[in-house]
């Protein structure tokens, strides 16, 4: 019995080999699809597609990304090995062998050229093409892309590393939110425009008393789409964008958060153009006239505002984009380098309507009767981008939630369309009250004292 039993287990083995080969080999097919579809490659994927084969029977997970496995890995090969890897390497040319005799050109060939030069053709040639796309190449590529994190930590302390390798895991990719995701909001969207995206594109026409601003700050109620601006903002312009909170900075060791923030700005002036987002920058950055202030908190604010006045004095162009909700508890030192203070106000009518279009129009949902779109945006006074979403959320689950004490073990979500009418809105309007409405009046007479837009 042993002697049968002893080839079976290594046939076994074998083949649990073998299939766990067949399903790495799968994975990266899906990922590869995944990323072309991701990157625009909508031909090229097309035809992957064909060429291996692939169903619709699997599909790339939502926290999957080319981009992050490439970073983490890059990361763990610099930890070990103390140097980037090498993915890539410049093709070598061979030499070519001299001819050493010379060959008579048949009379085809002949006939070919004396046909060419009945043209007219000119002598030289310039070639533009691919010049222009090589310098598209290089204004739609970030710093980040073009410079490794191994040249900032050629000369660094061993401290000094540490601190690098910590801020360079909040360094965010594009998140592919655009303008046109966000509703509303064009006055904000130009002057974003104008004080973060312009001065990056053309640095030639932003000098001397025009230099770039170092700080904007966005302030409204909660909810009324701040973070989302900063996340179009970075996928929009050709920046490095660093999204830093409490937890990235804040450090219970003496000293250790202001070594934080120079080592931050240092990376922002080396990954040139950045931009540095802080959201709830009240957190950070409150008066320091106020009661009960710790004497580390005043030096971190202290670090923090040095670093600011110090933007110019560095090279390439460094942003500090802000997000608060109560903008009334900044120091005033810090307003006064935050030189824009765009307000984000609640949602009007016409915002709303667009909102409720953007936030019911799905292909799981079926709307019976025909929505309008105006009356709910008329009962929805003072509600928040975010409230109107929750809104939809809960006339959703009130038709779900009829169906749930029948609902089998397997749902079939894929396919299942739910079917909402307007009275479902209005009941869940009438249940869902806004959050934001009692601080639209404080942020307005904010602006209008504070303010510089």
């Amino acid at each position: 019995m042993t002697t049968n039993n002893r080839p079976m287990s290594k046939m076994r083995m074998i083949e649990s080999k073998e299939a766990l080969f067949r399903a790495r080999k799968r994975i990266l097919k899906y990922m590869v699809l995944g990323y072309l579809k991701q990157e625009g490659y909508l031909l090229t994927a097309e035809t992957f597609n064909t060429e291996a084969n692939l169903t619709g029977e699997y599909e790339v997970c939502d926290n999957i990304d080319l981009d992050i496995i490439l970073q983490d890995y890059c990361s763990y090969y610099l930890i070990r090995f103390n140097k980037q890897p090498q993915f890539c390497r410049k093709v070598e040319e061979k030499p070519v062998r001299p001819q050493t005799r010379r060959v008579k050109p048949e009379r085809s060939q002949v006939l070919d050229v004396v046909e060419k030069n009945d043209l007219d053709l000119p002598s030289t040639f310039t070639v533009t093409s691919l010049l222009k796309d090589f310098s598209e190449i290089q204004n739609t590529s970030t710093a980040l892309d073009r410079k490794s994190l191994a040249g900032f930590l050629t000369s660094a302390a061993p401290e000094k590393k540490q601190l690098a390798e910590l801020l360079y895991q909040n360094i965010i990719r594009s998140s592919g939110v655009t303008w046109d995701d966000i509703r509303g909001l064009n006055s904000a969207k130009s002057l974003l425009m104008e004080s973060v995206i312009y001065p990056v594109r053309y640095p030639d026409v932003f000098t001397g008393l025009l230099e770039p601003w170092r700080g904007v700050l966005l302030h409204g109620p909660p909810g009324t789409g701040k973070t989302l601006l900063a996340k179009a903002v970075a996928s929009e312009s050709c920046c490095t964008f660093f999204n830093i909170s409490c937890s990235t900075i804040v450090n219970k060791w003496r000293g250790e958060s202001e070594k934080i923030v120079k080592v931050l700005f240092e990376m922002a002036s080396y990954y040139s153009p950045s931009i540095i987002f802080i959201d709830e920058v009240e957190t950070l950055a409150s008066d320091r006239s106020a009661a009960g202030e710790h004497e580390a908190s005043r030096r971190l604010k202290s670090q923090l505002l040095t670093e600011l006045d110090g933007i110019n004095e560095r090279e390439g162009i460094v942003f500090l984009l802000a997000n608060s909700n109560m903008p009334w508890d900044l120091d005033p030192a810090m307003l006064r380098r935050l030189e824009k203070r765009i307000h984000i106000p609640l949602p009007d009518a016409k915002t709303r309507e667009e909102l409720f279009r953007k936030f019911l129009n799905s292909r799981n949902i079926e709307l019976y009767p025909k929505m309008d779109y105006k009356e709910l945006a008329s009962k929805t006074e003072g509600y928040s981008g975010s409230d109107i979403k929750l809104v939809c959320k809960e006339a959703l689950m009130s038709t779900v939630r009829k169906l749930l004490p029948n609902l089998p073990g397997n749902t079939g979500t894929g396919s299942r369309r739910d079917r909402l009418g307007i009275d479902d809105v209005l009941v869940a309007i009438e249940k869902t009250k806004p959050v934001s409405k009692n601080l639209a009046n404080k942020h307005e007479k904010w602006q209008n004292e504070m303010g510089c837009s």
